[in-house]
């Protein structure tokens, strides 16, 4: 859950920053010789990829790669019924860690400076922002499931 939050606000700050970067270099040499160079053509191609969701649906694909990992984990592991409880418990604190970082990422996002960089990442803000503790408690729920609700005499991998 952790991970999934510092790659989602990795990936937010480093598109926030390669767009700052690339649009204040460009204007930095912004003089006749340098418009017509192999090299504002190349940074003009880096400025298209920096506008555009990539970033966004990486993190999507992330996210879901993450969570489809812990649920074949949570097939392929043997446990006793006795850590059901335990594993209830953190799960409330990990939905509780998981508010927590919601709310951390609703204020991030809702900085004036990040304004156009939260609107290149519609995903990720509606993820990590409003959903994320029902996404976190939806995945504990399914984990558990998978994980207490297998048969103890099969043979599990």
């Amino acid at each position: 859950m952790i991970t999934v939050f510092v790659i989602g606000l990795v990936l937010f700050f480093l598109s926030h920053f390669n767009k700052t970067f690339y649009d204040e270099f460009d204007d930095l040499l912004e003089e006749g010789d340098y418009n017509n160079t192999e090299a504002h053509q190349a940074l003009e191609k880096f400025q298209t990829i920096e506008g555009t969701n990539i970033w966004d649906y990486a993190f999507l694909a992330i996210f879901i790669g993450l969570m489809i990992q812990m649920l074949l984990f949570s097939f392929a592991t043997r446990i006793n019924i006795a850590f059901y409880w335990i594993f209830a418990l953190v799960g409330i604190m990990i939905l509780i860690v998981g508010t927590v970082l919601s709310n951390v990422w609703q204020e991030v996002s809702a900085n004036l400076v990040f304004t156009e960089t939260t609107l290149r990442f519609p995903i990720t803000n509606m993820l990590l922002g409003t959903y994320y503790p029902i996404a976190v408690t939806a995945f504990l729920f399914l984990g558990m499931i998978i994980l207490f609700g297998k048969s103890p005499d099969k043979e599990e991998f």
